[in-house]
């Protein structure tokens, strides 16, 4: 599968006003569609999962201007909605999902490398949510036990 990014030039005939700016990591700014979430910035090819996996990716990257509630709501839902045995395996193949995906990004040097760091930093959130969400289902056990 490959990755492309969708610039917000030209997309369904939008207006400035019909995006958010995100900043990532080293000064890089990513335009988000304030309602189109689904499919919009990026767009995964080349597979049959490809619809279901650019609205999967898209939804990840949308959350990056949002706190850790909506991460932590949104890993929640998707992981009680997965196949995953549990939430170590769930985000483990999350990370690496993603992973691969950002070693088949299309596009100019400068749109591949905002597009790799945005990959880094959805993985850094998941990582950091599923230290949360880890540590949080041991202070459940933990008060339960006693």
């Amino acid at each position: 599968m490959n990755v492309v990014w969708k610039r917000p030039d030209g997309f369904h005939e939008a207006s400035p006003q019909d995006f958010t700016i995100i900043e990532i990591a080293n000064q890089a700014k990513i335009w988000l569609h304030k309602s189109d979430q689904d499919n919009y910035p990026f767009r995964v090819s080349g597979g049959w999962k490809d619809e279901n996996a650019t609205i999967k990716l898209n939804r990840l990257v949308n959350l990056l201007g949002k706190d850790g509630r909506n991460w932590l709501a949104f890993l929640s839902h998707d992981f009680n909605n997965s196949k995953a045995e549990n939430l170590e395996t769930y985000c483990s193949q999350l990370i690496l999902w993603l992973e691969e995906l950002s070693t088949n990004l299309k596009g100019d040097t400068w749109e591949t490398d905002i597009m790799h760091q945005t990959f880094e930093e959805i993985c850094a959130r998941i990582k950091k949510c599923q230290t949360k969400m880890s540590n949080e289902k041991r202070e459940v056990k933990k008060n339960v036990s006693n």
